[in-house]
């Protein structure tokens, strides 16, 4: 018994003394006393918890290295060597025309970044025009490259919006209109003319429909409308100032928008989908999307979504990766031999107590991104790096003049000048590195 009693005796004054030992490297308290304290530590500590995740991805990635070399070899801009070599060609012989498709969520809507990304290429390759645009949308405003005004009577609809329809009807900008009696669309040239304007709709059993054509406030035109292919398009005028189109008897025909862009140099389609996380791309109609693609050759599709994903859940994001990888391998059947950019979340900032700092769910969302692009073999630019990193939104709010909003979110126009141009140097730099990597310079090979 005794024993016994002097066993558990020096078992107590062991434990003590173990406590007192290891009491210095316990934390002050276990638990955070609330939610902020502890986005706060998660936010402090997200460098930290990087460069770990980092090393650990590092290791991962020296690992596959060993079971399959091609894998690591596969370097970012890789993804862009046909569309490299079609600059190449462009620029060599000034001949034939490129197009890149710009999908995006709200950080692009009224032609803010891709306005600048349009105008280096057009600047250095040639080629005139905003592109393709909806008869309806989300948004009026272009930021003046164009004036467009339409028809509150237009039913608009897009898997996103609070207006559904079926995705099989989606147009290639990602709306889809139907008509009302009387309703219209209006363009006005702005900062860029209306060239070569072609009306595209899509297919119904109506063959009343009427479409009313007025160039520069001259009515010039009544066109029967003929809606028995996937998708069928119409020629409206060669260079106007001002046109308008007006529909009758239009009912169950899908609209899908006026494509102005001429047939050299390079176009640039801005489609802005606010709201939208990339992941509804996955359902666009294969049959209908080709049916575009056999009418503008895309030689690049750019994927620039995300931010919404940050509002959705905390991470991890293996659900996204495993999402939009399925959307790049749906991209690829919609648009055959396009090849692929996709464009990183910009810096967002979220209060943490008193202080605005870099979300510190970001990082994980951008290596998620980078991911999926190296495992899709789609090529890959970082943006919250290209703009400064962590706290680089924050700067950019308390700049003079400001180029993001108080939202730390948006870009201003000046932010989103400045962003679409560093994108654009971006991916100059890159085709001019590639053009020495294959012995290419001044528009010549050497070997000629």
């Amino acid at each position: 018994m005794k024993n016994y009693f002097f066993t558990a005796f020096l078992t107590i004054l062991l434990s003590i003394g173990a406590f007192y030992a290891y009491k210095t490297l316990l934390p002050d308290s276990l638990f955070a006393k609330s939610m902020l304290e502890y986005e706060d530590k998660e936010d402090t500590l997200a460098i930290d918890i990087a460069e770990t995740d980092t090393a650990e991805t590092d290791a991962a990635e020296t690992d596959a290295a060993e079971t399959d070399a091609t894998e690591t070899e596969y370097g970012p801009f890789d993804g862009l060597q046909r569309f490299f070599q079609k600059l190449f060609t462009l620029e060599k012989t000034k001949k034939g025309s490129i197009r890149i498709a710009y999908f995006g969520d709200s950080m692009t809507e009224c032609d803010k970044i891709v306005l600048e990304i349009r105008k280096g290429y057009q600047n250095k390759f040639g080629g005139e025009g905003i592109g393709f645009v909806p008869l309806s949308s989300l948004s009026k405003f272009f930021g003046g490259s164009i004036l467009y005004e339409y028809s509150p009577k237009w039913e608009t609809y897009c898997d996103f919006c609070s207006k559904k329809v079926s995705p099989e009807s989606l147009g290639i900008s990602g709306f889809v209109s139907f008509a009302k009696p009387g309703v219209w669309t209006s363009y006005r040239k702005g900062t860029l003319p209306l060239v070569q304007p072609t009306f595209f709709y899509g297919q119904s059993t109506n063959s009343d429909a009427k479409m009313i054509i007025t160039v520069d406030a001259n009515t010039v035109d009544s066109v029967q409308l003929n809606p028995t292919e996937i998708l069928n398009k119409y020629s409206l005028a060669s260079l106007p100032n001002e046109l308008k189109i007006k529909f009758d008897n239009a009912d169950s025909i899908p609209f899908y928008g006026v494509n102005f862009s001429g047939n050299s140099g390079v176009n640039v389609d801005n489609f802005a989908l606010r709201g939208n996380s990339g992941l509804p791309l996955g359902e666009f109609n294969m049959d209908l999307m080709n049916a575009f693609h056999r009418e503008f050759d895309y030689d690049l599709i750019v994927l620039q979504f995300g931010m919404n994903v940050l509002k959705l859940k905390p991470g991890p994001y293996d659900w996204y990766e495993s999402g939009m990888t399925e959307v790049v391998h749906h991209i690829r059947k919609c648009f055959p031999g396009a090849d692929i950019l996709i464009i990183s979340v910009a810096d967002k900032a979220t209060k943490y107590e008193t202080e605005m700092k870099t979300d510190y769910k970001l990082t994980k969302l951008i290596e998620t991104q980078e991911r999926y692009a190296r495992n899709t073999r789609s090529a890959f630019i970082d943006i919250f790096q290209m703009m400064g990193g962590r706290g680089s939104i924050v700067r950019w709010v308390n700049e003079t003049p400001p180029l993001a909003w108080p939202d730390y979110i948006h870009f201003t126009p000046k932010g989103s000048k400045k962003m679409g141009g560093l994108i654009f140097e971006k991916l100059d730099k890159e085709y001019e590195n590639f053009k020495i990597k294959n012995n290419l310079y001044a528009g010549k090979n050497e070997n000629e």
